[in-house]
């Protein structure tokens, strides 16, 4: 642990903007906002023996649960910039299985002909189960990675497809065109999120539906492995629960349709590695992923129109 000469923003809540947080809620035994950004840097990457991350407290307004410390815009970038594929050991299948069961949820609500809009598609898992529908004219994919966009590219005719590396590059997009907008794990990352899901909203239709994929820390495996539950990490500033995610909604100017758990499908041996480690115990496990299970592990999809 070294002196603080990197400084760290402080932020009230990012949902409602109140500065009161009461008592800390979730913490590592050497919390991140004690360590400066080179020491950090070995720790923004995968599981450890010695878990770090900033400090969670919960909104005394919200309930949100955030980090009233955390990481400036610039430091971020520089982070993300050197950040492998989290996705990393999960076969393509189990990926596209859990991808299939958000689309079934939203394929369940109709919409009326206009745009799609989604952030952060990666290798578009999600938008290839949407990509035919004959009512969405246009396509606005808003990836940064650049390597994935040759994949991208090929879902639809260049004439209906637009990539953008500005992950919220929304300027583009004529107002009121969008029917259909989806961020899968993306608000979770946010510092922001009210902003950008405001700036979102002025791009959607009246009537336009929104889904959104976010982790739940009130779900029974966050309160079985406490702070080692994997979505306690650097790369999350703040954490959404069915009650905190209708109130950011809300906040943003949208009504909450539906909030429901999720499906995620692994290969069991890559759970109980996963497992073990969040309970601190590192040992190598035979990989094996014939055998894949449906679990509700602690996601939530959330249902949303524009006020």
């Amino acid at each position: 642990m070294a002196n603080t000469n990197i400084k760290y923003e402080s932020r009230v809540c990012p949902s409602c903007g109140c500065s009161d947080t009461g008592n800390v809620s979730v913490s590592s035994k050497h919390p991140a906002e004690y360590f400066d950004l080179d020491d950090l840097q070995s720790h923004w990457n995968g599981f450890f023996k010695e878990k770090v991350i900033f400090s969670y407290s919960r909104c005394a307004k919200c309930h949100l649960l955030y980090s009233p410390t955390f990481f400036s815009d610039g430091q971020l970038e520089a982070l993300y910039a050197q950040m492998p594929d989290n996705t990393a050991g999960v076969p393509l299948e189990a990926l596209e299985k859990t991808q299939k069961g958000y689309f079934n949820i939203l394929k369940e609500y109709k919409f009326e002909k206009g745009g799609y809009l989604e952030t952060g598609p990666d290798i578009g898992l999600f938008t290839k189960n949407i990509i035919s529908n004959p009512a969405l004219k246009k396509f606005w994919l808003f990836e940064p990675n650049r390597t994935v966009w040759p994949t991208l590219s090929k879902l639809a005719d260049s004439d209906r497809l637009h990539l953008s590396a500005e992950m919220f590059g929304f300027s583009e997009v004529p107002d009121q065109s969008i029917s259909v907008a989806v961020m899968i794990h993306v608000l979770d990352h946010l510092i922001n999120p009210v902003e950008i899901l405001k700036k979102l909203r002025m791009k959607m239709a009246p009537g336009a539906v929104l889904a959104v994929v976010t982790h739940d820390e009130s779900s029974l495996l966050a309160k079985i492995t406490g702070n080692g539950w994997p979505a306690y990490c650097l790369q999350h500033p703040q954490l959404y629960s069915p009650k905190t995610i209708r109130a950011l909604m809300k906040e943003a100017g949208f009504n909450v349709v539906q909030v429901q758990r999720t499906v995620n499908y692994f290969p069991v041996t890559y759970l109980f590695k996963h497992l073990l480690w969040a309970f601190g115990i590192r040992i190598n496990v035979p990989s094996w992923d014939a055998l894949q299970i449906p679990l509700k592990l602690g996601n939530i999809l959330t249902i949303a129109s524009p006020e």
